[in-house]
């Protein structure tokens, strides 16, 4: 009778157990978020010229909520120069308006650049609708494109190649570009670092991005004990956070959002902040023509 007894507590604590998991996954974890902050080329830090940069990635946004107004209430009081949308923003045509009255909290001032990812293409969103929406709250979808942001008298390329889902094109992205001493590279899709050709290889060498960001995986949404059992197509062999060396220092967010399953473990929502001291213009001197 003691045996039968003692299996049932066990049998109650490991319901009980599995039960709070799934709790935590489906209704907790997925419903927070942290900023995850990040200093760059410090070798070259002065105050004046160091650029501050925010990344949302993977929003999946299904409608403007709660949760959603304090993801915008925390970018704002990060006060960043430029907001960057590394793709996946929406993952259904219906939502846009949703988004838009995301974009609506953010500071209209703030300079915001975005990119598409695979859930854009999906879903079938109106992508020129989507760029229009973006222009009218002072953000400038890349796609295969190359910005030059300004702060006083140093200088920022931001280029912004397609999803893989679509068709990337780093050559024309570049297409008449100057480099410039400091350079971003965005690309919704890790594996992205991994497929460049050999002319793209060439490139960049001689633009010399220093850094690349990409979002797409979810950080594998469920990992447990760092053991992450699913990763959408195109991850490659990337997870999260950073990835340095050859070709290009990348670095990819774990997202806001979720998509097919609406659960997290292990992979708590981040907002990217980054701290960029610019190198000055003289520090660069190679000259490239396409």
């Amino acid at each position: 009778m003691r045996f039968f007894k003692k299996k049932r507590y066990i049998i109650i604590a490991i319901a009980t157990l599995i039960a709070a998991i799934l709790f935590y996954a489906f209704s907790i974890e997925p419903n927070l978020f942290v900023v995850t902050e990040h200093r760059l080329n410090l070798e070259t830090a002065v105050d004046r010229s160091r650029l501050k940069l925010v990344q949302i990635s993977d929003l999946h946004l299904k409608k403007f909520d709660d949760r959603a107004r304090k993801i915008a209430d925390k970018v704002n009081q990060l006060q960043s120069n430029i907001i960057l949308f590394t793709g996946d923003s929406i993952d259904k045509a219906e939502q846009l308006s949703g988004f838009e009255q995301f974009l609506s909290q953010l500071d209209r001032q703030t300079t915001k650049y975005a990119i598409l990812g695979n859930w854009e293409y999906w879903a079938g969103v109106d992508l020129t609708a989507l760029k229009k929406l973006y222009t009218t709250y002072n953000c400038r979808l890349l796609v295969n494109e190359t910005a030059l942001y300004k702060q006083g008298d140093r200088q920022l390329l931001i280029t912004g190649v397609d999803d893989l889902v679509g068709k990337p094109n780093l050559l024309a992205s570049l297409q008449k570009i100057e480099p410039q001493p400091n350079h971003l590279l965005l690309a919704h899709s890790p594996a992205y670092r991994d497929a460049f050709s050999p002319a793209e290889l060439k490139i960049l060498s001689a633009y010399q991005p220093q850094y690349m960001l990409s979002g797409h995986t979810h950080g594998g949404q469920l990992a447990f004990f760092g053991f992450v059992p699913l990763r959408p197509p195109n991850s490659g062999n990337y997870v999260s956070g950073w990835y340095r060396g050859s070709p290009i220092s990348l670095y990819v967010s774990r997202g806001l959002g979720v998509s097919v399953l609406p659960a997290r473990i292990g992979t708590v929502p981040e907002i990217s902040y980054f701290e960029w001291s610019l190198k000055s213009q003289g520090s660069y001197c190679v000259c490239y023509r396409l």
